[in-house]
């Protein structure tokens, strides 16, 4: 490969990270006049090439120092959305919200407020409710099982070809199981 051609795959790439990681767009952007299975096939193609895979991981690699993500981070991050109580929330005002600290206030994904003025013997009362919606626990978990392989060995089961009496025995295995319980 020469440094010319080294060159605009390194833009290739340059683009994928830009365009939202699609690489067939990102070809034909440096290279318009190829169809779009071409641009597929390229794009797949140069990934394999060291000197572009060595590019892509340092550009990988520098993200992930800027924005200082690793396992431990996210998986941290992850903890807090499933193990988090939302009491801690509970009736706040929108100016009590922001004193929370930031580990709680990432919990929120939306919020909503409603002001509302009444009279009570001759004054004015406002109330301002706020309404609070929050990272979903459920995903979070997923996302920690997913991330630690809790569903690898479930994974590679389903990719396993079983053969005929293979699925028999399993299905018989699994209504066995099913009368036990």
């Amino acid at each position: 490969m020469t440094d010319k051609t080294f060159q605009k795959y390194k833009l290739v790439i340059d683009e994928w990270f830009t365009n939202g990681f699609n690489g067939a767009k990102a070809y034909q952007k440096i290279y318009p006049r190829s169809s779009d299975e071409t641009a597929k096939v390229e794009f797949s193609r140069i990934l394999t090439i060291p000197n572009v895979e060595n590019y892509k991981k340092g550009k990988q690699d520098s993200a992930q120092d800027t924005l200082r993500t690793s396992h431990e981070v996210l998986l941290k991050e992850l903890e807090n959305w499933a193990y988090s109580d939302i009491t801690e929330t509970l009736l706040l005002s929108p100016e009590e919200l922001k004193k929370l600290t930031p580990e709680v206030r990432r919990l929120i994904a939306r919020f909503e407020t409603n002001t509302r003025s009444y009279t009570v013997d001759d004054r004015v009362v406002t109330e301002t409710n706020v309404k609070l919606w929050f990272v979903s626990k459920e995903k979070a978990m997923d996302m920690i099982l997913k991330h630690t392989g809790f569903y690898l060995e479930d994974n590679v089961q389903k990719n396993q070809a079983m053969t005929e009496d293979e699925k028999l025995k399993r299905l018989s295995d699994l209504k066995a199981k099913i009368l036990q319980s």
